[in-house]
């Protein structure tokens, strides 16, 4: 059931986007004597060219040259190569207190991806970024909007769903697979073994509870510090790795109340990638549940890995697989026990 809670957390941020996508777009008499915390960024995807402009307030220039400031500081990449335009201009509005600088480059472009805000330093200040493109008629359609804060400073535009929820099926295949940490946790909990119903159900104890604290994140209802969530995650490497060594008979229950209770830490960390990347706002729902699905794979990937060398192992020698899951096993704990000494 959908809480007055939820739902405020989830309108809230919409609200607060059209708000800064009104305040850009009409920009109204009465704002000309306070500078509005509104950087604005309009890129156009021509069929033959890119353009970009972006529109500065003044004081957040601090008397320094809109050339030197803002190049430097627009990463902007058109279907994963960097922007490099071939002419830029600036336009100054006194009435305004703005400056805006335009460039193009002579490159047609299916996909932009931008990295802001401009000016990080001012938390105050916000980068609204409007992508419109160009159909072979040469008529425009707004095929993107981003709001780029500190928090969630990128965001990708252009892209048809499909391809955005492809880019985080791989986005989070990517994660868990370049996580060693997340890796060694799932390694520590199926060394021990067990049916492959009792795989599952450690997977998805995991999956679930990794799973609601990443949407609870990606969604801003809930957050918690990196200073608690890293040392968290290096300790349950050590928990498990532990458990292996110390285990005695069928230890199935405890081993699935390890995957669901840290579980919840791992999500959090999981997060960081999709705060890095930015949801798209038109498709909130679909990107988390294919970044989810992303890292279900890269999960099943690893198990396939590492029940396929455990059963050829225990099929060459019967006395080898014990020895292999115990100094394993002594590798994971000491590799959760220097993280945790690192990130305390």
């Amino acid at each position: 059931m959908i809480t007055k809670g939820t739902l405020a957390a989830v309108l809230v941020p919409v609200l607060v986007q059209l708000l800064a996508l009104v305040l850009l777009i009409s920009a109204p008499g009465a704002a000309r004597a306070h500078a509005l915390p509104v950087t604005g960024v309009l890129v156009h995807l021509g069929q033959q060219a890119t353009s970009v402009s972006v529109s500065v307030h003044v004081p957040l220039l601090a008397g320094a040259d809109p050339v030197d400031v803002i190049p430097p500081r627009l990463r902007i990449r058109l279907d994963g190569v960097p922007f490099h335009p071939s002419h830029m201009e600036v336009q100054r509005d006194p009435l305004q207190d703005t400056v805006t600088w335009s460039a193009e480059e002579h490159r047609r472009a299916r996909r932009v991806a931008v990295e802001a805000p401009l000016f990080p330093d001012h938390l105050e200040d916000t980068t609204v970024v409007l992508v419109y493109q160009q159909d072979p008629g040469g008529a425009e359609r707004l095929s993107g909007r981003m709001l780029l804060t500190p928090a969630h400073p990128a965001g990708v535009g252009g892209e048809s769903l499909s391809a955005t929820l492809g880019r985080f099926v791989v986005m989070g295949i990517g994660h868990i697979l370049s996580g060693p940490d997340h890796i060694l946790f799932l390694l520590g909990l199926t060394l021990a073994g067990g049916t492959l119903r009792q795989l599952f159900g450690l997977v998805t104890a995991f999956t679930l509870a990794h799973s609601l604290t990443l949407s609870l994140t990606a969604l801003r209802i809930a957050t918690l510090s990196p200073s608690i969530v890293e040392p968290m995650i290096a300790f349950s490497i050590i928990v498990v790795g532990l458990e292996n060594l110390r285990r005695r008979g069928s230890q199935y229950p405890l081993r699935v109340g390890l995957a669901f209770g840290f579980g919840f830490f791992h999500g959090f960390g999981f997060a960081d990638a999709l705060t890095e990347a930015g949801l798209p706002p038109d498709a909130i729902a679909s990107s988390l549940a294919a970044f989810n699905i992303g890292v279900e794979i890269g999960q099943g990937c690893i198990l396939l890995v590492v029940l396929t060398l455990l059963h050829l192992i225990a099929r060459a020698s019967l006395s080898a697989r014990p020895l292999t899951v115990r100094y394993l096993s002594v590798v994971i704990t000491i590799a959760g026990s220097a993280w945790l000494i690192q990130r305390v």
